[in-house]
This record gives structure tokens, C-alpha cells and sequence, in this order.
């Protein structure tokens, strides 16, 4: 395994999220989210190049002003780690501005998820379960779209990657307990 890679991604990860002084809902510096993603993806065996895409998953969509700067980071994304891994963490990049509500943001993810390859659907499994789980602070009305437009997102991935089927139940037992 490429760990050089992976560390490499986890740094720049790390660093990006800290310096938009990013937390999440429950308080946590933000890049403990792609860390739990990452080991998710690694305890069901996904190689280097979606190791390291899965710490980047949320670099170019959060930490960039605007989508210009998004699409310099993917670019830079190319040089820095690879076309491989840019590429996985273009496909789970949507820059959406903060004017896009979630119905917005998960009807267009919903219509990208066919289209993703097996690697990206791992991660946008992964960052789901996490999502998902981790809805802290968050209203009941909030969880029970998020959760609702989680189990419609499921749909949209199929066919899962094979192996993925465990984990997409995870993530259909959770939501389920929100809606």
C-alpha cells in the first residue's frame, strides 16, 4: 500500500480544514469526519488512491470561497496526488455555494450517483454512514430530510460496489431510525 499517499492526503486534508477553521455539528475539529471515512474505507480493503481521495472528499467542495477556487484545488488535486485520485474526489465534488438548501444539494447528488464509478461510491458510502451517525445537534425536522434524502441516495448508488452491501444496510438502519 501506498501509505506515502494516503499521509500525504491526510496532511493536506488536515491543514485545508483547520486553516477554513471548519468543526463539526458536535463540536469536533472538521477533519475528524474523512478520518473515520477513511478507516471505514480501509477496514473493507480499498486501495491507496480511494484512501487518499477520501481524506480530500470535502477539501474541494468546503474550503474554497467559490467554485472557481474549487476547480483549482481538483486541478491541483491532479498534479499533487495523482489523476487517479483527483479524479475520485472530483466525481464526490459538488460546489454548491452557500445558497443551495439540502434538498438542492442531495437531488443533484442523487443525480450524479449513477454515474460514479465503484471507487466513489465507496467513499460517498463511507462519508454517509458518518453523516448519518453523526447528526449531532441537529433538529428532528433536519435529521428526518437528511435521512429521508439518505435512503433515496441509497437507491440512486445502485448497483453497490460488490462487498458494499454491509455498509449500505449500516446506513439504511440508521436512516431509518429518522424517518
Amino acid at each position: 500500500m501506498d501509505d506515502s499517499l494516503v499521509e500525504r492526503a491526510r496532511e493536506v486534508a488536515i491543514a485545508s480544514h483547520d486553516a477554513c477553521g471548519h468543526t463539526r455539528s458536535d463540536g469536533a475539529r472538521y477533519w475528524t469526519h474523512p478520518e473515520r471515512v477513511v478507516k471505514t474505507l480501509a477496514a473493507h480493503g480499498l486501495p491507496p488512491e480511494v484512501l487518499a481521495a477520501a481524506w480530500l472528499h470535502d477539501v474541494a467542495e468546503d474550503c474554497p470561497a467559490d467554485e472557481a477556487g474549487s476547480r483549482e484545488l481538483l486541478a491541483r488535486f491532479a498534479v499533487d496526488f495523482g489523476p487517479e485520485v483527483a479524479a475520485l474526489v472530483t466525481e464526490v465534488t459538488n460546489y454548491f455555494g452557500s445558497e443551495a438548501t439540502m434538498e438542492q444539494k442531495q437531488a443533484r447528488l442523487r443525480e450524479h450517483a449513477h454515474t460514479m464509478s465503484n471507487g466513489a461510491k465507496w467513499i460517498k458510502l463511507a462519508d454517509r454512514l458518518d453523516n448519518i451517525t453523526g447528526m449531532v445537534g441537529w433538529s428532528p425536522e433536519k435529521k428526518h430530510r437528511y435521512a429521508t434524502a439518505t435512503l433515496l441516495l441509497l437507491e440512486a448508488l445502485k448497483p453497490w460496489p460488490a462487498g458494499a452491501e454491509v455498509l449500505a444496510g449500516q446506513i439504511a438502519g440508521a436512516a431509518a431510525r429518522h424517518t
